[in-house]
Formats: C-alpha cells, sequence, structure tokens
C-alpha cells in the first residue's frame, strides 16, 4: 500500500532524524582535536573526521558543553524523532503536568551527570570531562559544600532527575534485585544439598531442563523404582482420602499415567511439568466450591526413601510460586503447557519419566474473609450541607471544566477498509437483484450508521428504491434501512446501513470542538455526531424554537439534557437564563438551584401556564423598550445599552411611569439575557391545563425571536392532536427521534423516514429553512456527569427567582393581556349581546370567527358560543362540528 501526503512527511522526518542521530554520533568518535572547529584555528589541509569539517564542528560543540555526555545526544535525537515521527499522536495526548516533571527531570539529569563527571573524571583532549554545563556548576557547589556535600547533593539531583524523566521507581528496582539475589541464593542452596546427598528435591531445579541419560537410568536398580513407585501410589491414595469428594482430577490423572509408562525412572522436575501442577491447581480452584482439607504430607518419602519434612514442601511451593504465577494462568497458559508437552516428548520419545507434582495447598480464596467492615456512617444532615456549601470555595474559572465530562475510550474508526468494501459490492448486488442497477461511489462510516451513495443508472426513480426499503433490510441482514432521496449538493442517493459495532458519542468529545468553542452565540449548542463522524452544533438564536418528539426510550430526554449542558458550558446566567417546566418531576428536576434559572423548576401545570403568561407579557414589554431605542431585536439593544454605558451616558428606561409616588426617577437600562423556556413534556401540560397552552406557545413563538425568549419543546406523543398545525406552522425546527410508524414521522417532520431509526440517540434533525434532514447520532451524557456540572454552577452561585413568575391564581383559565375573566352568567358578558347580534347577522357561527370579530381569546368565544347555544340561538355542533343559526336575521331582542 501507498502512502498518503501526511505519511509520507511523517517518514522523511523519521530517516532524517534517524541519519541525524547517526552523523552525529559518528563525529563524535572520530572526533580529533587537531581538525578545524570552534575552538581550533588555523589552516589545515585534511580533516580526519570522517564526516568532515562540519562533523568536526559538531562534535567539538558538544564535548565542550556537555563532556562526555555528549555521547548520549544521538541516543535522544533518535528518541525524540522516534516520538515525533513514529508516534504522532502520542503528542495529542500529552499530560501537561508529566510533560512538565519531564523537562524538569532532564534538566536535573544533565546538570548533575556532567557536575559529576567535571569533579570525578579525566579531561577528554582539551575538553572538560563535564563540559560547560558540569564546569559551571561545579565551581558554584564546591566552594559553599566541598567535595563530599557537592557529591552527595548530585548524586541526590542524578536519581531523582532519572525518576522525574522516566518515572523509574528505584524502590521497586532494588526489590527486584533483592528478589533475584534470594532465588540465586536458594538455587545455589539447593544444588549444594543436591551435591550432598545425591538426591533431587522436588521443585528445586526450576531453571534445569536437562534430560537423563541412558546411562544414568540404566544404572538405576529394577527394585529400587518399584519401591519408589509402590512409595508414590501409597502417597497418592493418602492425599486422595484426605481432600475429599472435591478431589483434583488433573493430578491423579498425571500420576497414573507417568506410573503406567515407565515405572523405573526418575528425573528431575521440568518446566513444563510445574506448568501442568500449576494448571491443575487452577482448575480445582475453579471446580471446588468448599474449601479442601491440606493433605498431612509429614511422614511422605522421596524417591531414594529419605524422609522428607514438611518445612521441605512449603520451601518448595514458595519457589514454584515465585517462578509461576497461578493467578496469570488462563486457556493460553494451558496452550502453551501443550505445546511444552510436545516438545519435551519429542525430545524423550523413547525415554518417558515420572513426572514429579508439587502436593495440594488449601485454597485461598475460600478462606473467611478476617478484614474488618467499614463501619456505618450516617448521612450528612441539610444543615450540614449547607455548611459545607458555604465553606467551599468557588471555582474561579468562569464556565465549567470538561473534566467533569466522561472522556471517551474507543478506537477510531474501528470499521476497516476492506469491510468497507466488502459491504459496498454487496449493495451492488442485492440492487440488482431488485433489477436495480447502482454503482457505490462513496462510503462514510458514522458512529452508528454507514451511508453508501449509489450512482443509479438512467432511467431508473428513487421512488422505486424508496419501496423496496424493507426488502433491503431483509437481503443485507440488517435491522432497518433508509433511503436518503436527496442529498444536498450531488446527484447520488443516499442507502444507511446500521453498523455492526455501535460507538457511544460522549458529550465531551463533541463539546471541545471547535464549531462550538468558537462559535460566538450564546445560545451554541451540541447535537452529536453526522453521518461522517464530525460533530453538529446548532445556534438556538437561528431556530428560533425547537420541537423534539419522540417514542419512550428513544433518546429524547437525554438530547435534551445534552442541549442544556450546553448551553451551561457555553454562557453564564449574565447572557442565558432559563425556565424549566417538567410534568414528569424526573427529568429537569436535577436542575434545582442552578445561577440560570428564573424560576423554581416548575412541575405544577397551572403555574406552569402562569410561567408562559409572564413570558408573553415579559415579550411585550422588550418589544416596547426596543421599539423605544430604535433597535429590531435583542442584540442591538444590548449593544446599544453596554455602548452608552461604556460612553458615560448609561440610557434610562423609557416606560418608566411614577404610579406610586415612591420612585426617584427612572432606572438605567442594563444588559438583558436571552430566555430559554424548556418543557419536557407539553402533552401533559396541554391535557391538564387544556388548549390555552397552545395559544401561548404559539404566541410566544411567533413574536418572542426579536425579544430573545426560545422554546425547546419536547413530547413523547407525536399525534395532532398534540403537534398542532397551529405549533408547527410557528416552529420550523424539528428533531425527530425514533417513532412507531410514518404517520408519527410525518407528524413531526412532514415526511417519512424516522420509523426506520435506530433508537438510544438516533435521530433526523431538521434544520430551518430545509425541508431535507440530517442524521445525527445524538451525544449521551450519564447522570453522574449532570449532577457534576450542576453542582459547579452551584458553588458559582445562588439562583435570583423572579417571584412574578409563578404567582397569581391557579386556575383553569389562562388569561392573555388584555383579556378579562368570565364570571357567574355567561349572559353578564358585556360581549354577548355584540356577539348574539354578529352571529344573526352574519347567520354563521364559529368560536374563530367571534374570536376574531371581538378580539378575545379562545376559551372565552367558546363561552359565547356555548351560552348561544343555551339560549337556543344555535344549534349544537352536528357530525362535521359545524353549528347552525336558529333565530332568524332581525329576530333578536
Amino acid at each position: 500500500m501507498r502512502l498518503n501526503g501526511v505519511q509520507r512527511l511523517l517518514e522523511t522526518g523519521l530517516i532524517v532524524s534517524t541519519a541525524a542521530a547517526i552523523f552525529t554520533l559518528c563525529a563524535l568518535i572520530s572526533f580529533d582535536p587537531a581538525d578545524p572547529a570552534w575552538t581550533q584555528a588555523g589552516e589545515f589541509i585534511k580533516v580526519n573526521n570522517i564526516t568532515g569539517a562540519a562533523g568536526a564542528w559538531v562534535a567539538d560543540i558538544l564535548l565542550l558543553s556537555f563532556g562526555w555526555l555528549a555521547f548520549l545526544v544521538p541516543a535522544a535525537m533518535q528518541l525524540f524523532g522516534y516520538l515525533i515521527f513514529k508516534k504522532p499522536h502520542k503528542l495529542l495526548q500529552l499530560d501537561y503536568t508529566t510533560l512538565g516533571l519531564r523537562v524538569i527531570g532532564a534538566t536535573l539529569f544533565v546538570a548533575s551527570a556532567s557536575t559529576i563527571s567535571s569533579i570525578n573524571f579525566d579531561d577528554i583532549y582539551t575538553f572538560s570531562s563535564g563540559g560547560v554545563v558540569g564546569d559551571i556548576v561545579a565551581g558554584a557547589m564546591m566552594p559553599a559544600f566541598n567535595f563530599t556535600g557537592t557529591s552527595i547533593l548530585l548524586l541526590c539531583f542524578f536519581f531523582a532527575g532519572i525518576t522525574l524523566l522516566t518515572g523509574v521507581s528505584w524502590v521497586e528496582a532494588v526489590d527486584y534485585l533483592g528478589e533475584k539475589v534470594v532465588n540465586l541464593i536458594r538455587f545455589l542452596f539447593f544444588k549444594f544439598k543436591e551435591r550432598q546427598t545425591g538426591a533431587v528435591p522436588a521443585g528445586s531445579n526450576v531453571e534445569d531442563k536437562k534430560i537423563v541419560d541412558e546411562s544414568s537410568i540404566d544404572n538405576i536398580p529394577t527394585s529400587a523404582s518399584t519401591e519408589v513407585a509402590e512409595l508414590r501410589r501409597r502417597e497418592n491414595e493418602r492425599a486422595h482420602n484426605a481432600v475429599g469428594a472435591h478431589k483434583m482430577p488433573s493430578l491423579d490423572a498425571v500420576q497414573e499415567n507417568t506410573l503406567e509408562e515407565l515405572p523405573q525412572t526418575t528425573k528431575p522436575l521440568k518446566l513444563k511439568d510445574k506448568l501442568f501442577s500449576a494448571v491443575g491447581r487452577k482448575q480445582e480452584q475453579k471446580a471446588v466450591v468448599e474449601p479442601a482439607i491440606e493433605p498431612n504430607f509429614s511422614t511422605s518419602q522421596n524417591e531414594l526413601g529419605d524422609p522428607v519434612s514438611s518445612d521441605v514442601f512449603d520451601e518448595l511451593d514458595q519457589i514454584l510460586e515465585q517462578e509461576i504465577n497461578f493467578s496469570a494462568i488462563d486457556d493460553e497458559s494451558l496452550d502453551t503447557v501443550a505445546a511444552l508437552n510436545a516438545l519435551d516428548d519429542a525430545a524423550v520419545k523413547e525415554e518417558p519419566v515420572t513426572k514429579v507434582v508439587s502436593p495440594a495447598r488449601p485454597l485461598k480464596h475460600n478462606q473467611p474473609n478476617t478484614e474488618p467492615k467499614p463501619a456505618y456512617q450516617t448521612p450528612p444532615s441539610a444543615k450540614e450541607q449547607f455548611e459545607a456549601l458555604l465553606e467551599a470555595e468557588p471555582p474561579t474559572d468562569p464556565l465549567p471544566s470538561l473534566d467533569l465530562l466522561d472522556r471517551p475510550d474507543k478506537a477510531k474508526n474501528p470499521i476497516t477498509k476492506e469491510e468497507l468494501e466488502t459491504v459496498s459490492r454487496l449493495v451492488e448486488v442485492k440492487l440488482l437483484d431488485f433489477n436495480i442497477q447502482a454503482a457505490v461511489v462513496g462510503v462514510y462510516p458514522g458512529p452508528v450508521v454507514t451511508r453508501f451513495e449509489l450512482d443509479l443508472a438512467p432511467g431508473i426513480k428513487v421512488a422505486k428504491i424508496t419501496g423496496l426499503a424493507k426488502d433491503l433490510a431483509r437481503s443485507l441482514s440488517a435491522v432497518s434501512v433508509r433511503v436518503v432521496e436527496v442529498i444536498p449538493g450531488k446527484t447520488y442517493v443516499g442507502l444507511e446501513l446500521p453498523n455492526k459495532n455501535r460507538e457511544i458519542v460522549r458529550l465531551s468529545e463533541v463539546i471541545n470542538a471547535p464549531k462550538f468553542e468558537q462559535n460566538a452565540s450564546p445560545l451554541t449548542m451540541v447535537l452529536g455526531k453526522d453521518i461522517a463522524g464530525e460533530p453538529v452544533v446548532a445556534d438556538l438564536a437561528k431556530m428560533p424554537h425547537l420541537l423534539v418528539a419522540g417514542t419512550t426510550g428513544s433518546g429524547k430526554s437525554v438530547g435534551v439534557n445534552v442541549m442544556i449542558l450546553s448551553l451551561l458550558y457555553k454562557s453564564p446566567p449574565e447572557d442565558v437564563r432559563m425556565i424549566m417546566i417538567d410534568p414528569k418531576m424526573l427529568e429537569l428536576s436535577v436542575y434545582e438551584g442552578i445561577p440560570h434559572l428564573l424560576c423554581e423548576v416548575v412541575t405544577d401545570m397551572k403555574e406552569a401556564a402562569n410561567a408562559l403568561r409572564w413570558c408573553v407579557g415579559e415579550m411585550e414589554r422588550r418589544y416596547k423598550l426596543m421599539s423605544a431605542l430604535g433597535v429590531r431585536n435583542l442584540k442591538g439593544y444590548n449593544q446599544k445599552v453596554i455602548t452608552a454605558k461604556e460612553a458615560g451616558h448609561p440610557i434610562l428606561d423609557p416606560l418608566f411611569k411614577d404610579t406610586d409616588g415612591m420612585a426617584d426617577g427612572p432606572e438605567e437600562l442594563d444588559k438583558l439575557p436571552s430566555i430559554v423556556v424548556v418543557i419536557d413534556e407539553f402533552a401533559d401540560m396541554m391535557m391538564i391545563v387544556g388548549k390555552k397552552v397552545e395559544e401561548l406557545i404559539a404566541r410566544i413563538a411567533q413574536k418572542a425571536r426579536a425579544a430573545g425568549i426560545h422554546l425547546v419543546l419536547a413530547t413523547q406523543r407525536p399525534s395532532v392532536d398534540v403537534i398542532t398545525g397551529l405549533i408547527k406552522a410557528n416552529i420550523p425546527t424539528r428533531m425527530a427521534f425514533q417513532v412507531s410508524s410514518k404517520i408519527d414521522s410525518r407528524t413531526i417532520l412532514d415526511q417519512q423516514g424516522a420509523e426506520n431509526l435506530l433508537g438510544m440517540g438516533d435521530m433526523l434533525y431538521l434544520p430551518p429553512g430545509t425541508s431535507v434532514p440530517s442524521r445525527v447520532h445524538g451525544a449521551f451524557v450519564d447522570d453522574h456527569e449532570v449532577h457534576a456540572v450542576v453542582n459547579d454552577w452551584k458553588a458559582r452561585g445562588k439562583p435570583n427567582y423572579i417571584e412574578d413568575i409563578l404567582c397569581g391564581e391557579a386556575t383553569e383559565e389562562i388569561l392573555l393581556p388584555g383579556e378579562q375573566a368570565e364570571v357567574g352568567d355567561e349572559e353578564s358578558d358585556p360581549l354577548y349581546d355584540e356577539a348574539v347580534a354578529f352571529v344573526i347577522e352574519t347567520g354563521k357561527v364559529s368560536v374563530s370567527s367571534v374570536q376574531r370579530k371581538l378580539r378575545v381569546g379562545y376559551n372565552r368565544a367558546a363561552r359565547l358560543v356555548e351560552q348561544m347555544e343555551m339560549s337556543g340561538v344555535v344549534s349544537a355542533p352536528g357530525h362535521n362540528g359545524a353549528r347552525e343559526v336558529l333565530v332568524p336575521k332581525g329576530g333578536a331582542n
């Protein structure tokens, strides 16, 4: 395979760094003080350095600067080039704390090593052994600490620098050397004992894998070998009776096989035999449930009949534990044992031997747990939590840190090119089965789905492929297949297939994207990743309202949390304030207490109606302010107010009216934040409060964009009685998660496609000003991440609630500005006679016509029409909802 452009540059850089290291090493090795260099001048005919005059200069400068330490420079150059050009991705994963410690360690290492060379070693030609660096440090330290003190300090700096630079633990190094020395002493001890007694203790020869030659086997008497076999058989039976029902079948099988093969020979324990014994112990630990009883080997004998004490077995077991890690034995170890057995059997195919198995031991994991249990700690009281919150210092950063979010832990591009090529050919073959000739011209793998762009043959309509979506899913063994009929800017058709291994898109990997960080809008939100794996960022100010819908479990609530956290990571409370309405009392209640809230999280739907009514009043107030200042939107208003304050001429409130006579004068205008109203389940709110909510939402959606008030509506019931035409007409931006039918998809997006989504964050995002939705896999945020960000904002400040938002009588009747409440008999309504006259005059009756004529709210017009029905002026609604006027024209009193 050929390298691409970046790979060519990296590999060329690696070659250059390697050549530079070799050049420097050759220059240092062949240095000649008579060559012309920086410290040597004159006329020279011949240069003795094998790298020429340039190499002589390089070697002269390095030796002058570092002395003997200069010979480490080529190794450092090669290591640096390897990190830069061979492993460039490591640079993106640098921990800057560790990097700083490495720089400090390298400085200490160079300075201390050069100084030690300068005061201890002989000079190199005319250069100091420690170079200029060593001479300077030595000259500064020697007068103050003398030779002994300077040496102690330099050794301290030397070993500390190596630790900071490489991360080597000197304590672990000493422990490792001590362990090897102890093992060597034990090995020599057993060798000495073997020569003294002529016996081979079990497990003593760990590294020796020599095979007994034929002469030694022939010299063993048959009677002695028979006696040894009989003793081992008795010992095996004794161990079997002691262990009980939970025995070690692998060890017994080994004993029987070895006795049947050749009971006349003995040999030292081989490495493969120890592994086999270790595997047997591992299998016993997996099979045994109750603790096994350790057999008594105090009276056992070795192969030559000498008594062996239990202390010897304990020593042997300790050696085996040091050489073989029993807890690390797995299936791969079993394969290793089989391979070793095959090699050893091939080596001694005519010399079978008796295998020595170490005694059984009690299982450690079945021993009773003697560790003390932690004492129960009572949770802190509310007072203690409040005091701890007061004592805690608020964060200094203006916005929360990304360390509060979980980091992604997955490999990039898990799908190989070969797999994509195979699936592409399969797609072409399956389409050809349905008489559709198409060629795959582009493949875009994403975190959840992969899009294949198809170039259709002339004369094939896109509708033919759309109708075959389910047949293609069946033939391709996929859960669902989505056909993208139009790809903006291309003449191809898209076919989206789900991936085998689904990735989780973490919020942390999309919220630090340049698209989000560099966007100046305070209402910037992240949504997730698109088909190509690129972050998708949206601006709520341009939407200006968002409708989110999807079935239960499709990821709708997680998507809302991601958008809220995006706002919390983007803007402080001075720029964005929020009103959260949570009928389910589960999803948004976690944000209670953050300084962005204008009021408490609303869970009572009657208070929710008051909150929406307050938004309408705030919208009207802002429009009056902007009209008085001559600006068109909230951005222009804030800019004009801030500019006037900076100029020293603040703008006074033009809407000031001294109604109570208590105010001294109008107040100065200040910056107004954007207001985001988040309703998690507005279908429940409409069911509880009534259709009046629809009018309030429609009124806010129609006019609130310029006033800086934005709606985020979410529902899990995408039906036409919830997502009405009035709401859809004023909220052009939609976000559809997985739904159950094409009807629900059309209700949300005005087109089908959402029924083929995969759920768990998979969505179709319809931006404003377009009719082509884009497929996005929403980011995932866990509950503990939400709590971490919320607690971070709580530590920064307390919320400043506006009591007027939720105050007022909680009645089902919601009054728009300018309306009056109806009390008592509807005929006492001053507009009743006017409404009756209008109906009789026109000969037609409908709630909307009365509403338009009298300029009243929907509920009031409906009550007037119902009272006309009770009075006999109009008839009851028919099957189509129409009413008839029963009083002829001119018959009214």
